[in-house]
């Protein structure tokens, strides 16, 4: 086989393998749907579709316009349903709810966790998308358009329930929890409120129980011995309420996150530094 033959059926296949990669082409070629609201078995007026949260999506790797809103139906479901929904197109684009009040990049999908509720049906147009049964929607706050190939977040919508201000809260700092004296994972997040209040939230925790466990800032960039503890100096935010699941935190109004760190679950009975996540300012 002569040379010249064989540099061009290498630049085809690498042409090929790197048109599959990209999918240049849908960048130019839309994916329009219009799917009407879910029908109701019931005609009752007082046996309506409820509106249990909504919000707009904003731009973050790509433009995008629209309205996310959740419902429930007469029969007990729900739905998130997108309508006047416009962004760009791309490879493998996922639909997830998640786990944080927004997701203004792609990291903050990936540290908070998500639900996935399916693939894109279309970049535009109205449509629907079945919840979980098992979804709280008091964690799982924000929607996400999601490129799978590449790790991207294209747009998203923070959700937000009926009543609720508009100003959704601001997070501040997070960091994962690894193990010191004991195995640990889970997600700690500090958030300021709209009405200015600090809160540090647990999510997705779980660590081993002890006697006594309470919940430090400590003034150290990262902790991962009990010395650092007692040397740099800490602030607590009051007993460890649980040893597993999500939880709330009041921050104390002097606590400067420039220089409280990190954030350790204290045995206090026996001095030991049982997990410790470093937070990392957004």
């Amino acid at each position: 086989m002569k040379k010249r033959t064989i540099v061009i059926l290498a630049l085809l296949v690498v042409g090929g393998i790197a048109w599959y990669a990209f999918r240049p082409e849908r960048l130019f070629v839309n994916a329009r749907v219009n799917e009407s609201f879910p029908a109701t078995a019931s005609a009752s007026p007082v046996m309506q579709p409820v509106a249990l949260a909504s919000g707009r999506f904003h731009e973050v790797a790509h433009k995008a316009a629209g309205l996310a809103t959740v419902y429930q139906l007469p029969d007990g479901k729900r739905v998130l349903r997108l309508t006047e929904f416009d962004t760009s197109n791309g490879p493998d684009l996922q639909l997830y709810l998640v786990a944080a009040a927004d997701a203004k990049d792609s990291d903050t999908v990936k540290a908070a966790g998500f639900v996935t509720l399916g693939p894109l049906k279309g970049n535009k147009g109205d449509q629907n998308y079945d919840l979980p049964v098992e979804t709280d929607l008091s964690k799982f706050r924000a929607v996400t358009v999601w490129c799978r190939r590449f790790g991207v977040n294209f747009a998203t919508a923070p959700l937000a329930m009926p009543g609720e201000t508009s100003t959704p809260p601001l997070m501040l700092a997070s960091g994962r929890f690894r193990g010191v004296a004991h195995k640990s994972t889970g997600l700690a997040t500090v958030y300021q409120l709209p009405d200015g209040k600090r809160v540090l939230r647990l999510t997705e925790f779980a660590t081993s129980n002890g006697p006594d466990l309470q919940l430090y800032l400590v003034a150290a960039e990262d902790a991962k011995d009990n010395d650092t503890v007692k040397k740099a100096g800490f602030l607590t935010l009051g007993p460890l309420k649980g040893n597993q699941g999500d939880q709330n935190y009041e921050l104390p109004a002097e606590a400067d996150l420039a220089q409280y760190r990190a954030v350790t679950v204290w045995c206090r009975r026996f001095s030991v530094n049982f997990a410790t996540a470093p937070l990392v300012r957004q």
